[in-house]
């Protein structure tokens, strides 16, 4: 990310040496090229965050608690990687339209460190408490030995007047598809709005509205499509420990009566 953050910091005399001789046709083409290098990272970032919590799952079955924790301070990493990512991206994109400035090196700068400055004063809450990715795995975390209780709240010094404060509740999951209102099979979760669907079902649904449709959940405001979809193995991973817990208690119950 050094390497990247120095090159487009020469943008702005670049820009200046070419200004007079035309269109900034290349400048603009290799700052495209910067965008894409971003965008490619963010999805290896994205697919990081995804092995850590099938990763501290795992762990957490065994009570490996220190490796867990690591995972979690590795997912946080990740989460101000991607926050920087976005930054960048967005900065380049607003210089992109200012290439012919004499200031533009300069105004970049000036706004990586100023935003830059502003994340690092943030709280926990702030900075965590809004990624989906974290919520999901702490929530992932919770339910693997509290299945059907209300997470706590993630980040609280104790007071409830502390407006950085951000209470998490835990949310009651549920593992059916709402197409076929049956238990989740090969689940696909949306990265658009969360839900999430059997595999089968959601693309069947796609392709029956010719590529795009509303989610099909209650409610749901958003679009689905199948590049807006990613094979959940943690949710899959869910699933079958919660038909397992069912099996086991089902079996217990019949044991019981047996007896």
């Amino acid at each position: 990310m050094s390497q990247r953050h120095g090159n487009t910091q020469q943008f702005g005399s670049h820009a200046q040496s070419q200004g007079s001789s035309g269109p900034q046709v290349q400048l603009q083409s290799r700052l495209q090229g910067v965008r894409n290098d971003i965008q490619n990272v963010s999805g290896i970032i994205e697919q990081a965050m995804r092995f850590c919590t099938v990763a501290a799952l795992d762990l957490e079955g065994f009570n490996e608690t220190d490796q867990v924790k690591e995972l979690d301070l590795a997912l946080r990493s990740l989460i101000d990687t991607q926050h920087k990512l976005a930054l960048e991206n967005s900065l380049i994109t607003q210089a992109s339209a200012h290439l012919d400035s004499s200031t533009a090196e300069a105004t970049y700068q000036r706004k990586y460190e100023n935003e830059s400055k502003k994340y690092q004063n943030k709280s926990e809450a702030e900075k965590y408490g809004s990624s989906e990715a974290y919520r999901n795995f702490r929530q992932q975390l919770w339910d693997l030995t509290h299945e059907g209780e209300a997470m706590p709240g993630l980040f609280s010094n104790g007071t409830q007047d502390d407006e950085e404060d951000l209470v998490i509740s835990g949310a009651r999951v549920t593992y059916k598809c709402p197409i076929t209102a049956t238990w989740l099979i090969e689940p696909m979760t949306s990265k658009v709005c969360g839900h999430s669907f059997s595999r089968e079902a959601i693309l069947t649904y796609i392709r029956s509205q010719r590529g795009s449709g509303p989610c099909p959940m209650v409610g749901c405001v958003h679009r689905v499509t199948a590049k807006d979809l990613f094979a959940d193995s943690v949710l899959e991973r869910r699933v079958a420990n919660h038909l397992r817990q069912l099996e086991e208690q089902e079996s217990a119950a019949t044991y019981t009566m047996v007896q």
